[in-house]
């Protein structure tokens, strides 16, 4: 028996033995954690947290400044020596603990908003999208002088308080948006890194545990990796903040350690970047009392750390940097199901590719952890968990990037960012809270198959769910799709039903300098054409005629007064003696003469009436008012029947008569959605500009009279009207939008179209802040003249550069890309669409040959045929498009697959 009990109890001992090896004791593990912080206090809103140890910290939570992707090599640098600035500004004794957390999510719509249709169908396509989030806090801890009895130094605790506060201001001077946590924040962020749980609103703590390898809570399991082995401090010779990778056979800066977002099987990454300040004399005459030890023993190892010394040394002189002690951890969090090797080797792979080999003994899991925590830095080992360098050297080491989020704006526009999932950007630049330019106007190229029209699509119908009238000229049909959708107005120009308006017919209120501006244009469009060049005097014999016009018809013509009498008197007489068949004593038949002719010509005007406003009126008025300016100026230069023939076609009876003489319809004012399409005209070198002029003059109506936001989108129609004719027209049009809550945009796939027109130059570019363009790798090799008319950077290339060619297709269906600056501030976005907005946008003839058929068949409205067409394309298994429509049509009927998706996967 007694036997039996001596087993037990050995078998006891070694249990625990066992367990106390594996995981430490219970009240070990619980003082470690209860022995790290005495309070949280709140001073002034600020969370400040106090260890056991003595120290006090303060936790400000940032957005790094860097935006990934955002290809400015400069920004690297600036936060670097912003982050030299603040540890100069802290200075001995203190600490800084930047932790840069990321976090695997799934995309929830956050809005709240109760969607349109389409709008529904898209934040449904991303819900549950994988993407890594990630937030920055940065820790300003002050050292405690380490005793045996702790006492309250005013002096410290006061001189803390300031430098956190210059540290803050700092920061915001620089333009990094960064808050002070409070109480509440700086326990749920202690409380979050202990659980290692930055995703879930309530965070609870079960099954700590820890072994050699890893450190285990919950359902998580941990390791914390040190980048740096003291043992064997492997950096590269040369550190900078920023590192190269390679796209479209071009370089595109990222952080030096962007890999760390991307870290497979990992759910939480905390990157712990740790930056001790000592007193510089200090460290300064150990250094130097080094070199001096290595100096006594003549060999090359020495030789060589005597040459590494001087060198430091000569820098710090030099350029005044600081000596640092640093620690660079990543906490690596998985599922408790996955192998944490496979981040193991990963990191492994790509820190050794830099010339960084993290450290393979970090046995210390526990110290290293603990030591990680918000204000726990000073309990790091000094002997092999710190190293010393230069500052400018350990701030390369700090991560520098942000992912994008959606702006703070009213105006929504949704494109994914460079990961997939949505985004919200201001399009016009100047309606968010962050105003980029004063000017919305905009230009868009991108060439055939780029995928120029599917982005318009979605612009404008996402500007129109938000309010916005939108009008368009097309010139391939590429917005039938939507305009239906939406239920609105798709005027297509034909023979039989040409597309009438009567821009004379205005009220003597609408009559102003722009207007007579635009009418001239017109006629002298009609009478010259768009490429011949126009002479001044045309210019103001057309500008008299249109206000002679006005003139006659709201107030009609009496006679000429005393002043207009008196000076025709005079310029007839003049043209006379010119003539040089006058002389002095024949003057009182002269002015005789010329008395009988101003009679003559007043006579001639008092006969010109005009009843009614349109073209036809105006031609009867112009033909016979333009021979008498001529004559009552001696103009010889002028052609009046050339003249009366060139505007003949457009009278009735002509070719055109419907034009320009019918009233426009009416309710085209209060529809929000107008295109205009106007392919069958646009080789018609004559009536495709006066076509495409007058549209515009119907949306600056309309731009006067809506209050809401308005859009017009000129598709290659713009083209028509680029002409040297209409440059100052364009100009205003651009200006006057402006002032109406209204923007101007032009759509194109030709560079030559960019290249080759100073038009285009001076009257689109120039008066447009936002640029659109998507994959320009067809005109790499001519893009020097592209950036130089758009003024693009160096920046901005090479963001160009990379459209469509970063790897980040991976769970995504088809998506394109585009560049959009505003301003000064430019991006690459993903137009990424559900198949109900695809089905909405698509010009490819056999899907809407498919959709009608699904419309006709079901006698639905248009949305429930796309409904109803994209459930069957869904349960079909068939990805693409064109395939499935192929499939409807070799059908003939509705496939209704609805309760076959699991299966009949094709």
């Amino acid at each position: 028996m007694t036997l039996y009990i001596i087993l037990i109890f050995i078998a006891l001992c070694a249990g625990m033995a066992i367990s106390v090896h594996a995981f430490g004791t219970g009240g070990k593990r619980k003082r470690i954690f209860q022995d790290i912080y005495f309070t949280v206090e709140d001073v002034d809103g600020i969370g400040v947290l106090y260890t056991k140890t003595g120290e006090y910290s303060a936790v400000l939570r940032m957005e790094n400044p860097v935006q990934k992707y955002s290809a400015n090599i400069d920004s690297y640098y600036d936060f670097t020596s912003l982050l030299t600035a603040v540890a100069q500004t802290l200075g001995e004794g203190y600490a800084i603990h930047k932790q840069d957390v990321f976090v695997r999510k799934q995309f929830e719509d956050v809005t709240g908003d109760r969607h349109e249709f389409l709008s529904s169908a898209y934040f449904r396509y991303f819900k549950g999208r994988m993407y890594t989030d990630s937030v920055c806090y940065l820790t300003i801890t002050q050292e405690s002088r380490k005793s045996s009895l702790f006492s309250f130094d005013g002096k410290k605790w006061r001189d803390f308080l300031v430098k956190i506060r210059k540290v803050h201001d700092q920061l915001h001077d620089a333009g990094i948006q960064a808050e002070f946590l409070d109480k509440p924040q700086a326990n749920a962020f202690v409380d979050r890194y202990f659980a290692m749980n930055f995703k879930d609103r309530i965070v609870s703590m079960t099954n700590f545990k820890v072994d050699d390898e890893t450190v285990s809570m919950g359902g998580k399991r941990c390791k914390v990796y040190s980048l740096v082995d003291v043992d064997c401090a492997a950096l590269p010779s040369l550190v900078r903040p920023y590192t190269n990778i390679e796209v479209n056979n071009a370089e595109m800066p990222v952080d030096l350690l962007s890999v760390i977002d991307s870290i497979p099987e990992a759910e939480t990454v905390v990157y712990n970047q740790i930056i001790f300040l000592p007193n510089q004399k200090r460290e300064l005459a150990a250094l130097d009392k080094k070199k001096n030890r290595h100096a006594s023993i003549p060999n090359p190892g020495n030789q060589m750390a005597v040459e590494d010394i001087k060198r430091v040394q000569e820098i710090v002189a030099r350029e005044s940097k600081m000596l640092v002690y640093s620690h660079f951890n990543l906490v690596v969090g998985v599922s408790a199901d996955r192998d944490i090797q496979k981040c193991t080797n990963y990191l492994e792979n790509v820190f050794g590719r830099m010339g960084i080999h993290i450290s393979k003994h970090a046995y210390n899991q526990l110290e290293l952890f603990v030591s990680s925590f918000p204000g726990n830095c000073f309990s790091m080992n000094e002997e092999y968990d710190r190293f010393l360098t230069l500052s400018d050297a350990a701030m390369c080491l700090m991560y520098k990037e942000h992912i994008q989020h959606s702006e703070d704006t009213p105006l929504k526009i949704y494109y994914t960012d460079r990961q997939g999932v949505p985004v919200a950007i201001d399009i016009t630049g100047k309606e968010g809270k962050n105003k980029l330019t004063d000017n919305s106007n905009f230009f868009c190229l991108g060439p055939s198959g780029s995928g120029k029209s599917f982005h318009m699509n979605s612009v404008v119908r996402q500007l129109h769910e938000q309010g916005t009238d939108v009008v368009m000229v097309d010139t391939g049909n590429s917005y039938e799709g939507l305009c239906e959708y939406l239920g609105g107005k798709y005027i297509s120009y034909t023979e039989e039903k040409p597309i009438t308006m009567n821009p004379f017919n205005i009220t003597q209120a609408e009559l102003n300098i722009e207007k007579i501006d635009f009418l001239k244009n017109l006629i002298l469009l009609i009478w010259k054409g768009s490429d011949t060049r126009i002479t001044e005097l045309e210019f103001r014999i057309v500008e008299q005629m249109v206000t002679d016009y006005y003139d006659a018809y709201f107030h009609g013509f009496d006679g000429y007064d005393p002043v207009q009498r008196e000076t025709l008197r005079k310029t007839l007489i003049a043209a006379e003696k010119r003539k040089g068949t006058w002389g002095t004593e024949d003057l009182p038949a002269l002015e005789q003469k010329v008395d009988y002719k101003i009679r003559m010509l007043e006579e001639r005007r008092k006969a010109l009436k005009v009843n009614s406003l349109s073209f036809n009126t105006f031609y009867e008025y112009s033909c016979e008012r333009l021979e008498l300016i001529c004559l009552e100026n001696n103009i010889t230069e002028i052609d009046y029947d050339k003249y009366t023939y060139m505007i003949q076609p457009f009278y009735k009876g002509g070719n055109y008569d419907k034009i320009l003489n019918e009233n426009v319809d009416t309710t085209l004012f209060s529809e929000t959605f107008i295109v205009f399409e106007v392919d069958a005209i646009k080789e018609n070198k004559k009536l495709f500009p006066i076509v495409t002029l007058i549209i515009m003059d119907v949306f600056l109506q309309k731009m006067r009279i809506k209050k809401n936001r308005k859009v017009l989108v000129i598709e290659e129609a713009w083209k028509a009207i680029a002409s040297p004719l209409m440059a100052e027209y364009i100009k205003f049009m651009y200006k006057t939008a402006r002032k109406f809550w209204a923007s101007v945009g032009v759509v194109t796939q030709e560079i030559q179209d960019i290249i080759g027109s100073e038009i285009v130059k001076e009257a689109i570019i120039n008066n447009s802040d936002v640029v659109m363009l998507l994959d320009q790798s067809k005109f790499k090799e001519r893009f020097d003249s592209i950036k130089a008319i758009l003024g693009l950077t160096d920046v901005d290339c090479k963001k160009i550069f990379t459209i469509n060619r970063l790897e980040n297709k991976e769970g995504r269906s088809f998506f394109r890309e585009v560049f959009i600056r505003r301003g000064s501030t430019s991006g690459v976005y993903g137009v990424e669409e559900p198949h109900e907005c695809y089905m909405t946008y698509t010009t490819e003839r056999a899907e809407k040959e498919a959709l009608k058929l699904y419309k006709k068949e079901l006698r639905c409205s248009h949305q429930e045929a796309i409904e109803a067409y994209c459930r069957d394309w869904d349960a079909s298994g068939i990805s693409k498009s064109l395939p499935f429509a192929q499939k409807v049509n070799a059908a003939g009927h509705v496939l209704n697959l609805k309760k076959r998706d699991k299966n009949n996967q094709q």
